[in-house]
C-alpha cells in the first residue's frame, strides 16, 4: 500500500479530532498531499474510531478517484482547490469544532483578540468565508479565495472550520488553536468590547513564534 506513514498520520490526526470533541460522529475531514501530487483524503460517512489507514481514499487534484475500497469525503472539492491554490500546503483539516462554529453561525471573523492568532494568519485575524453548500464547487471557491495566501485558518458561514499547513498534524495544531481563540473572543464578547491588538504587536509575535518550539533529544 502506498504512502503507509503518510496514511497513519492521516489516521492519527482524524481519531485525534473525533477524541477531542472538535467533530462529531463523522463530521469533518483530514487530508494530506502525498509526495506525487495527488491527496490522501478521509472516507465519506465512516466514523473515526472504525478507520483504519487502508480506508483512505487516494484523490488527484481534479478530484477523481485514484485509489481506495470508499468513497471519499463529499469536501473533496475543497481540498483538492485549496491544494491547487497553495502549493506549500502539505495538510487540511476541516471540523465543526463548537465555538469556531458558533462564530461561523454568527457572521463573525476572528479579529486580533489574542497575540495566538498570528499562528493562523500574517494578519492576526481570521477571516470568515461566505455560504454555500457543502461539498461543492462554489464552497471550495469561497474557502480558497478566503484563505488567501496569508491565512492558515478561515471560518466557513454556517458551516465550521478548516485549517492548512505544511503536514496534517501541523494543520491540526492550529485548529485547536482555533477552537481556542474562538472560545476566547466568544467569551470576551460576552463581556463587553475587547481589546484588539494592532498590526505591528502581531507582526512581533509571528516573528517571536517563527523559531517556537524544540525537538525532544533522543
Amino acid at each position: 500500500m502506498k504512502y503507509q506513514e503518510l496514511r497513519e498520520e492521516v489516521t492519527r490526526i482524524s481519531r485525534r479530532m473525533g477524541d477531542s470533541g472538535l467533530v462529531r460522529t463523522t463530521a469533518g475531514n483530514v487530508s494530506a498531499r502525498t509526495p506525487d501530487g495527488d491527496v490522501l483524503i478521509t472516507p465519506s460517512g465512516l466514523p473515526y474510531e472504525d478507520l483504519e489507514a487502508g480506508d483512505l481514499a487516494l484523490v488527484d487534484l481534479d478530484g477523481n478517484l485514484l485509489e481506495g475500497p470508499l468513497e471519499p469525503s463529499t469536501e473533496v472539492p475543497m481540498h483538492t482547490g485549496i491544494y491547487r491554490q497553495r502549493p506549500g500546503v502539505g495538510g487540511i483539516v476541516h471540523t465543526h469544532a463548537p465555538y469556531s462554529t458558533a462564530l461561523a453561525c454568527l457572521g463573525l471573523e476572528i479579529p486580533a483578540v489574542h497575540y495566538m492568532l498570528a499562528a493562523l494568519s500574517e494578519e492576526g485575524r481570521v477571516p470568515l468565508a461566505p455560504y454555500a453548500t457543502y461539498g461543492t464547487e462554489e464552497l471550495a471557491g469561497y474557502a480558497s479565495e478566503t484563505l488567501g495566501g496569508t491565512h492558515s485558518a478561515c471560518l466557513l458561514q454556517n458551516h465550521g472550520t478548516i485549517t492548512v499547513a505544511e503536514t496534517a498534524t501541523k494543520a491540526y495544531s492550529l485548529t485547536e488553536i482555533l477552537e481556542e481563540m474562538a472560545e476566547l473572543y466568544y467569551r470576551t464578547r460576552l463581556a463587553g468590547d475587547p481589546i484588539i491588538l494592532g498590526p505591528d504587536r502581531i507582526a512581533e509575535t509571528r516573528a517571536k513564534i517563527a523559531g517556537y518550539g524544540q525537538a525532544k533529544r533522543s
